[in-house]
């Protein structure tokens, strides 16, 4: 019988699309990563995440995954593609096959963040004392921004651009950074008497949002 029950259960899981499968093992470990946020052991908390990052990469190894929320409430799960579109599709029909869960909040993509400061490589970026401008491209509905921010370095000019796009990634979330922002490039802000006509930083989702309903995209 034990045999006749292996083969049952192998053959009920070879039937399951990839996504069920995912979603199948998350089910029987989800207790372990409720309570992810509570082991104060370094290496089980390593363990757990390179298990769960082994799964989700036999779904597909473009993507990748954040946990968190409070001990009290419901944990939130984001699937991302880091910003590659290409890897979208894979995105949304993981979390369209995710099922109902009482402890679980399942997001596809890196959703808007509010409150934030972006720290990458010792630079910071506070998005309260930034500006941008928009940038037309007659060849892209896609917006371009030239960035202003406070300390610009021309000498580290690659690791402002990577910190400047993770600050986008978090004012507008990963699927309108990616979809939505064409180009960008980072400039020193200017003296205040020059700042007129400069955008603060933190309406550029507003921008992109009227600038998508000019363009129809």
């Amino acid at each position: 019988m034990k045999i006749i029950s292996l083969v049952l259960s192998f053959t009920m899981h070879a039937n399951m699309s990839k996504e069920q499968q995912f979603w199948d093992w998350f089910i029987k470990n989800e207790g372990k990563y409720f309570f992810l946020g509570q082991v104060n052991d370094v290496n089980e908390k390593e363990r757990l995440l390179d298990d769960f990052l082994e799964h989700l990469h036999s779904y597909c190894d473009k993507l990748f995954f954040e946990i968190g929320g409070h001990p009290d409430e419901k944990q939130d799960l984001i699937i991302t593609a880091e910003g590659d579109v290409a890897f979208f599709d894979k995105v949304e029909a993981l979390v369209n096959e995710a099922p109902q869960m009482e402890h679980w909040n399942v997001i596809a993509f890196k959703p808007v963040m509010t409150g934030f400061v972006t720290e990458y490589n010792g630079i910071k970026l506070n998005p309260e004392e930034m500006y941008f401008i928009p940038l037309s491209n007659k060849a892209s509905t896609q917006l371009g921004v030239r960035i202003y921010a406070e300390g610009y370095d021309p000498n580290l000019k690659k690791d402002f651009l990577t910190a400047a796009y993770l600050a986008l990634d978090c004012l507008l979330g990963e699927h309108s950074c990616a979809l939505d922002i064409g180009y960008v490039e980072v400039e020193s802000l200017p003296s205040i008497p020059e700042r007129d006509e400069l955008i603060a930083f933190t309406k550029l989702r507003r921008y992109v949002e009227w600038h998508k309903n000019k363009y129809g995209t």
